[in-house]
């Protein structure tokens, strides 16, 4: 697999006494090719910030778990700043320590947690398939009414779509981009028509878009779809 640098998230993931805190719109606002969302580079892949920081929890299992975890990040990314071009000999140092969480701790805050950070990780470095089982377990623990729902799964189509499971993808942004409760529609929606362009629907794509150009003119997506529209 080749060497590539993970993005600036790292060093929000260092941080070990911080509350949970996600971000769902990093996309590099300036970019002027769409195809670069699908490369996976670093600062553009639109995946979930995900930040685990333990506090007192009074319970023994959950401290323990968490101490867990926080090793497993740290020696993920002490590796990279050690070797910033190697990432797969980071993610050597660091997945059984993750596997080691996901297991002994599956019950705790930790755990559940663990399972959304290895899965960015697993993205990160092109483990797809991996990735997309970990953020179906996670979706898992968490209720539909939790502020972590669409996030995971957001990650999980955007998974599918890198992984070419475009019909996947398709299927599960379709039911979130035009549901009336959901959340994240905007980024739903402008995925969705990534998603028809990748599998070459071009009619498609630009009905997407226009839906997208018809919207609010302030919109994250506007000028994008905008831009490539009028190269259609």
């Amino acid at each position: 697999m080749a060497k590539r640098k993970v993005n600036k998230r790292k060093q929000l993931l260092k941080e070990p006494d911080e509350v949970l805190v996600f971000s769902r719109r990093v996309f590099n606002y300036a970019m002027n090719n769409l195809q670069i969302v699908f490369g996976g580079l670093g600062g553009v892949i639109l995946i979930a910030l995900i930040v685990l920081g333990v506090r007192a929890w009074g319970n023994s299992n959950e401290n323990s778990g968490a101490f867990k975890l926080t090793e497993a990040k740290t020696s993920f990314y002490k590796a990279l700043e050690n070797n910033p071009q190697d990432i797969e000999s980071a993610f050597s140092a660091a997945s059984e320590q993750f596997e080691a969480v996901l297991d002994d701790y599956c019950n705790t805050v930790a755990g559940k947690m663990g399972a959304i950070v290895y899965a960015n990780i697993c993205y990160e470095t092109g483990r797809f398939n991996k990735a997309i089982s970990l953020y179906e377990k996670a979706l898992k623990h968490f209720y539909e009414s939790s502020s972590l729902y669409p996030v995971l799964r957001y990650n999980l189509a955007y998974s599918y779509a890198s992984n070419e499971n475009y019909d996947k993808a398709i299927a599960l942004l379709e039911k979130d981009a035009f549901s009336p409760d959901g959340v994240m529609k905007d980024d739903m929606l402008f995925l969705l028509g990534l998603v028809y362009d990748r599998k070459g629907n071009v009619e498609k794509r630009d009905e997407i878009y226009k839906m997208i150009q018809s919207g609010d003119e302030t919109a994250m997506f506007y000028n994008i779809v905008k831009h490539q529209l009028s190269k259609s």
